[in-house]
C-alpha cells in the first residue's frame, strides 16, 4: 500500500559518506517500521499522501539531526510519538487552511495483504473501518496503536501518558463496541 518502503532519503550532513553499519541500521529501522507509521499517520489525516509525507520528513530530520537514535532501543517509541506529534501539527496547520482540509478523507487506514480479495471480504472491511470510526477520538487511538501498530500496552501508556489499566480499559471498550456494531449489522468474521 505504501508505495516508497524500499525508497531511502538519505544524504548524509554535508553530503558526506555516511558509516555503513549506520546506514544499514537506519534502512533497517525505516524498512521496518515505515508501513506501521504510515498507517498511524493515515489514522490521523485520512490522507495517504500526507502520511508518507509525514514519516519521511521524520525520517529525514532523524538522519539529519539526530542519526544517534538510529540505534537506540526506544527508537520505536520515538517514531510513533513523533509521528503522532507531527500529525497533530499537520492537522492544527491545516484547519488554518481550508483548501488542505478538502482533500482526501477516505477513512481509517487497515493494513491489506495485497491479494486479491473476494467482494465480501471488502465489505467486510469497509464495515470494520466504518465501526472504528464511530469509536471515540482516544478509545480509537489508543485501539490502533494496538492492533494496527501493533505496540505493546505498556509502550501505548508510555507514549500517551496514561496508565496501562488505562489502555486495557479503552481497549476493552472498543472491542465491546466493534463486537455490537458487528452484531447490529449482523457481520459474522471471515474464517
Amino acid at each position: 500500500m505504501w508505495g516508497n518502503a524500499n525508497r531511502n532519503p538519505l544524504k548524509t550532513q554535508d553530503n558526506l559518506p555516511c558509516s555503513d553499519q549506520l546506514y544499514q541500521q537506519f534502512q533497517a529501522v525505516f524498512k521496518q517500521h515505515y508501513n506501521s507509521l504510515c498507517n498511524y499517520a493515515h489514522s490521523f489525516l485520512k490522507d495517504f499522501e500526507a502520511s508518507e509525507d509525514v514519516v519521511q520528513d521524520l525520517f529525514i530530520k532523524i538522519w539529519e539531526k539526530r542519526p544517534d537514535l538510529i540505534a537506540t532501543p526506544t527508537i520505536r517509541f520515538y517514531l510513533f510519538t513523533s509521528v503522532r506529534n507531527n500529525c497533530l501539527t499537520h492537522l492544527s496547520k491545516e484547519k488554518r487552511s481550508p483548501l488542505i482540509s478538502s482533500i482526501g478523507h477516505e477513512g481509517i487506514a487497515i493494513p491489506d495483504s495485497g491479494v486479491q480479495e473476494h467482494s465480501v471480504e471488502i465489505d467486510y472491511k469497509e464495515q470494520l473501518k466504518k465501526a472504528i470510526n464511530q469509536l471515540p477520538p482516544k478509545c480509537r487511538e489508543v485501539f490502533l496503536l494496538s492492533r494496527i501498530s501493533k505496540l505493546s500496552y505498556q509502550e501505548i501508556a508510555d507514549q500517551l501518558s496514561i496508565s496501562v489499566k488505562t489502555v486495557e480499559n479503552q481497549v476493552g471498550k472498543a472491542l465491546k463496541v466493534l463486537r455490537a456494531f458487528a452484531r447490529e449489522k449482523h457481520i459474522q468474521p471471515l474464517s
